[in-house]
């Protein structure tokens, strides 16, 4: 049955997606609003990674929004949790967004590096290769120069109600690989 669903969106889809997005929003007179985060605004915003295989986000006004998502899903013969918003209990008032693109009927903004470092370090998935990655592409981003910083980071940006146990580990880790990384590209 999901055989011929799309499993990983590129650049260029999702901007195709967010427009079609953008035009049915626009004939029906209404105005709607995502905020990214994760996977596809490393995709999108900060060109960290080709693909995502879904767009997480914050999105307004949730019932015509999740009518339009899927109707895109439809047209496009895409998963139907293409764009969710799964992550709404993980976005808190201290994730910062800056805005990405603005269309006409629709205004697309994405979490800040920092903020997506501290989603990513609070994730700590040991089942994907992405986390880590993640990580260390922000660190590089942000020029993190101490463990510290990172921990700064995590204070500033999650409560601390929604850290993991391994949270500090997968962080500590994180930075170990970072600075590995930094030190070879510097050999």
């Amino acid at each position: 049955m999901f055989e011929n669903k799309k499993l990983e969106l590129t650049k260029d889809e999702m901007l195709l997606y967010l427009n079609e997005i953008n035009e049915r929003l626009a004939s029906e007179g209404k105005h709607g609003e995502i905020m990214l985060v994760g996977g596809a605004a490393l995709t999108l915003v900060f060109n960290a990674r080709n693909s995502t295989r879904d767009i997480d986000a914050i999105f307004h006004p949730i019932d015509d929004m999740r009518k339009i998502i899927s109707s895109v899903a439809e047209k496009y013969d895409l998963e139907q949790n293409w764009l969710n918003d799964l992550v709404r209990t993980f976005v808190t008032e201290k994730i910062e967004f800056e805005p990405y693109m603005e269309y006409s009927n629709l205004t697309v903004s994405s979490a800040n590096a920092e903020s997506l470092l501290a989603m990513k370090l609070t994730s700590a998935r040991v089942n994907t290769t992405n986390d880590m990655d993640d990580s260390i592409f922000l660190m590089k981003h942000l020029n993190i120069k101490t463990e510290k910083e990172l921990f700064d980071i995590l204070d500033r940006h999650v409560d601390p109600f929604l850290r993991k146990v391994n949270v500090k580990h997968f962080t500590t880790e994180a930075f170990k690989k970072y600075i590995a990384e930094e030190k070879r590209k510097s050999n």
